[in-house]
């Protein structure tokens, strides 16, 4: 079977699963071609909590930017895995007679689209709050209500993300209590490979153009902003007891068609399972939080309109291969229905312009809406 077919084949599958609300994740890491489906049809996901999780299973993670009663940690054991998007001949059949489905939330009523007015009202009570000393820096998103292009299907626009964005996590899923959601991140929150472990400090943005990566030059506020989350980890690995700390970095770093600072952490975790003390320690990260972590949690609660639900949280996959791939949910949007959610956010400081900023979330939307365009 050749490549295009196989890829037709899986779409037609994952087609199946989104209208059978059957549990599922199609993923392809960063870098890599193979695309991994694995599909939990003869039960349901289970509500974990991520801290306590035992990370030798293997399956898939997801968890909100902030745990609630609407917005729990769920895990997707799968019932089967599949790679080359080799399909089996009957398992469209067996999943249409025996899947476990779950209801969908077809509306987002809830969720109305960010105005400019009021994320600009916000980011300057953020720059006060700096300013005035009760935070060092907050993450501050918004988002934007459409309607779904015409023919829109989420099963091939995934498959165009993949190609468009080689370098990104790219992932189409849905499970219960968090719905459908899609994404290319380019951000890793831990991965691990045995016991080595790799992380990142990722932040400061600029639009990419033709000239080499090099080439990008970074402001005051911008390079503060990357620093600010480059001390955070290399602070809190410190203190959860990782000595043996290889950092490389800051350098640019391209990310679909944006440019960033990068700084890249490598630590040996020894023998033990410590994902979920590693992930409790990041998450979240001053990339999509802030500094304090409580106090910019609570600004964020304060100021913003809208649930993050899934948006800034993290997902992957957990024991794959001895491999774990857990990812920020960055460059993303929530599917209900005949329409979508997008989400973007914006590293404020005491440097920062709202209007600026504003630019920015919207530069990160194009990240989506580009490849939409052209799907």
């Amino acid at each position: 079977m050749t490549n295009e077919k196989k890829e037709n084949t899986l779409i037609q599958l994952q087609k199946l699963l989104l209208d059978k609300n059957t549990p599922f994740v199609s993923y392809r890491l960063p870098g890599e071609e193979e695309i991994i489906t694995q599909i939990q049809y003869k039960s349901l996901p289970v509500e974990i909590d991520f801290t306590a999780f035992d990370y030798s299973q293997s399956g898939f993670i997801l968890s909100p930017f902030s745990i609630t009663e609407s917005s729990k940690s769920w895990f997707l054991n799968p019932d089967i895995v599949i790679k080359d998007n080799s399909i089996p001949e009957n398992l469209a059949e067996e999943i249409t007679e025996s899947s476990v489905f779950f209801t969908k939330n077809q509306e987002s009523q809830n969720l109305q689209t960010t105005s400019k007015e009021n994320f600009c009202n916000y980011v300057n009570a953020a720059i006060q709050d700096i300013k005035a000393g009760k935070l060092r820096k907050v993450v501050l998103s918004k988002v934007r209500k459409q309607e779904n292009p015409a023919d829109f299907s989420a099963a091939t626009f995934f498959h165009t993300l993949c190609k468009k964005y080689p370098h990104a996590m790219v992932y189409l899923l849905q499970m219960p209590g968090a719905g459908c959601w899609m994404g290319a991140t380019p951000e890793p929150l831990i991965q691990l490979n045995g016991t080595q472990a790799h992380t990142i400090s990722l932040a400061g943005t600029q639009v990419a153009s033709e000239k080499p990566l090099e080439a990008y030059n970074w402001t005051d506020k911008e390079i503060e902003e990357q620093q600010i989350v480059t001390e955070f980890v290399e602070k809190s690995l410190h203190e959860s007891g990782f000595t043996s700390i290889i950092k490389k970095g800051p350098a640019n770093h391209q990310a679909a068609n944006l440019i960033h600072l990068k700084t890249e952490f490598r630590f040996d975790i020894g023998h033990e399972n410590r994902t979920g003390e590693i992930i409790k320690t990041l998450h979240p990260t001053p990339s999509v939080g802030g500094l304090p972590k409580a106090e910019a949690h609570d600004f964020i609660a304060t100021y913003e309109k809208h649930d993050r639900t899934y948006y800034t949280g993290f997902l992957g996959p957990v024991n794959v291969g001895s491999q774990t791939n857990i990812f920020v949910n960055l460059r993303c949007l929530q599917l209900f229905g005949n329409e979508f959610v997008l989400y973007s956010g914006a590293g404020i400081t005491a440097s920062s312009v709202a209007q600026n900023e504003w630019i920015e979330t919207d530069n990160k939307m194009l990240t989506m809406l580009n490849a939409m365009r052209t799907s």
